[in-house]
């Protein structure tokens, strides 16, 4: 976990001692990890060291606000959290108006915050087209899958206007944007590339976490796929497997829809989209938010089913764990663009929509 100038400095300050516990390497200042066990130092036994001792006013930021993201709009500081927290996951996939926004005082803001206020572009202005693509995420009367590419034909459309006329601009577009919506162009590799991309992002940081891989190779045998370190090699009866996970798919998708959509919503969410979150325009945001949707749908269906809440909240959590927590999207982007996905209709038919 990361540290802050301003922690280290209130180390120096208040409690030096803390200062053995600081190391350097993925940042200037991190904690350090136990060799043995590969987490902080500071971990004892299922509670954190400093915030037992010290209070959590010695916490860096990193790990006082985990798993929540604070971001500025203007003078508006807005509190969203990721799913990389099995207790925040289970209150936002399973909780009632968990994603309601609610008027709070921050006792603490983090020392670095940026404001994503776009210029031309007023408070009010940026919160109603927020709240515009939420609420599309949140239509029940269609599928997830659905409000996903109602989201990127809107991105895509408002990316051709200036930001100023984005909050007029935005519910016309979301009145007509099933006639821009693409017809999907499926490819049969399709599946396997969501667990190949997968694999190569997680093969590309430090010491991908066991639980994660155990995700990812679930994913590649119920897929008949073998992972190699530079690519994969199929089973002669892969072709039926992704038959057959895609069949899964079709029937959780009852039971898993709400669970889906509040995803989705989680997503814009914790990104406060279209304003910030992985890639630098719209459709490469939208794109990134819907290569996750279906991992996460390809990863759910290595479950039963019927599958339990809990084993749900691990799969999600554990990707997200991993997916909200990437330095940068410049490889995704690489992998996304090779395989297609940028393009609406590729991407519609990764979803299966």
């Amino acid at each position: 976990m990361q540290l802050t100038a301003e922690t280290i400095a209130k180390y120096e300050m208040e409690a030096p001692e803390l200062l053995d516990a600081v190391s350097s390497g993925e940042a200037e200042f991190i904690m350090k990890r136990d060799p043995v066990t590969d987490v902080c130092v500071k971990f004892e036994d299922g509670w954190c060291g400093i915030h037992r001792d010290y209070s959590d006013a010695f916490l860096g930021d990193a790990c006082h606000f985990f798993p929540r993201v604070t971001r500025a709009l203007g003078s508006t500081v807005i509190t969203g959290s990721t799913l990389s927290c099995p207790e925040t996951a289970r209150l936002m996939l399973y909780g009632q108006d968990s994603l309601a926004f609610a008027e709070r005082t921050e006792i603490r803001t983090p020392y670095s915050l940026r404001n994503y206020l776009p210029a031309g572009l007023s408070e009010e202005g940026a919160l109603s087209v927020h709240a515009a693509m939420m609420s599309v995420a949140g239509d029940e009367t269609i599928t997830a899958e659905h409000a996903l590419m109602r989201l990127s034909a809107v991105a895509r459309a408002l990316e051709m206007q200036p930001v100023a006329a984005w909050p007029d601009a935005t519910p016309l577009y979301v009145s007509m944007v099933d006639g821009r919506i693409p017809d999907a162009q499926p490819q049969s590799t399709d599946m396997v590339y969501i667990v190949q991309a997968l694999h190569g992002l997680a093969r590309g940081g430090v010491n991908p976490r066991a639980r994660l891989m155990q995700v990812v190779n679930a994913m590649a045998t119920m897929l008949g796929v073998t992972l190699e370190t530079h690519g994969l090699r199929l089973a002669p009866d892969s072709a039926q497997k992704v038959l057959v996970a895609m069949a899964r798919m079709r029937v959780q998708t009852k039971q898993l829809q709400p669970i889906l959509q509040r995803y989705l919503q989680a997503q814009l969410s914790q990104a406060l989209f279209p304003f910030s979150g992985f890639g630098s325009t719209l459709s490469e945001r939208i794109t990134i938010i819907g290569v996750r949707f279906a991992t996460v749908k390809l990863a759910l269906a290595t479950l039963p089913e019927m599958p339990e809440p809990t084993e749900v909240i691990r799969i999600i959590q554990t990707l997200a764990r991993f997916m909200d927590h990437l330095a940068d999207p410049t490889l995704s982007l690489q992998i996304y663009h090779e395989t297609g996905w940028l393009r609406e209709a590729r991407l519609r038919a990764l979803l299966m929509e």
